[in-house]
């Protein structure tokens, strides 16, 4: 069963609660986010080290191949595909330790605990990586230190489906003289 939306943004929460386990120690639900604030106003303070997450599908050509088998079971015929998914996700880091965060990003995706974790729902890096980006920010008339970095992941996508079975088969030979 392929991960959904939901499900994906959740795992690449927990990663990035791992990866980033030795700045952000204390209250990861409130530093780490799925999303900016819906009101559009910071609820966080030019002081605090805050990170979030956007997830975005890549077009990449890799994502286009599907493989596809056909396996008898039960009396009928599943068709199993397989294909990748290639996920972006950008971080991008506020904060005193903005820059500090970035890079624990990029290094500890890939410690074995987190490759072991993503592996676990058939998530990937693809090792290529940007470097952090300086994005800093200004807001109220005060300049909020951010840095950017994007990771890409490629998902072991799968699906089947019943795809029937075959009732008869009329063959007719003729031989020719």
């Amino acid at each position: 069963m392929p991960n959904s939306l939901p499900q994906l943004k959740s795992i690449f929460w927990n990663m990035t609660r791992m990866c980033l386990s030795d700045i952000i120690k204390t209250e990861p639900e409130k530093w780490i986010r799925k999303m900016y604030p819906k009101n559009g106003a910071p609820d966080w303070t030019v002081d605090d080290n805050i990170a979030f997450l956007n997830l975005d599908a890549v077009d990449d050509d890799y994502g286009k191949q599907r493989d596809s088998i056909y396996i008898t079971e039960q009396g009928t015929s599943v068709k199993k595909t397989t294909r990748t998914r290639v996920w972006s996700l950008e971080t991008n880091c506020y904060g005193p330790r903005a820059y500090e965060m970035t890079a624990a990003m990029q290094d500890n995706v890939f410690t074995m605990p987190v490759k072991r974790y993503l592996a676990q729902y058939g998530i990937f890096l693809v090792p290529y990586m940007q470097t952090p980006v300086q994005a800093s920010e200004i807001f109220a008339g005060q300049w909020w230190e951010r840095w950017n970095i994007a990771l890409t992941f490629n998902e072991n996508y799968s699906t089947s489906e019943d795809a029937g079975y075959i009732e008869t088969v009329s063959i007719h030979a003729q031989a020719l003289r």
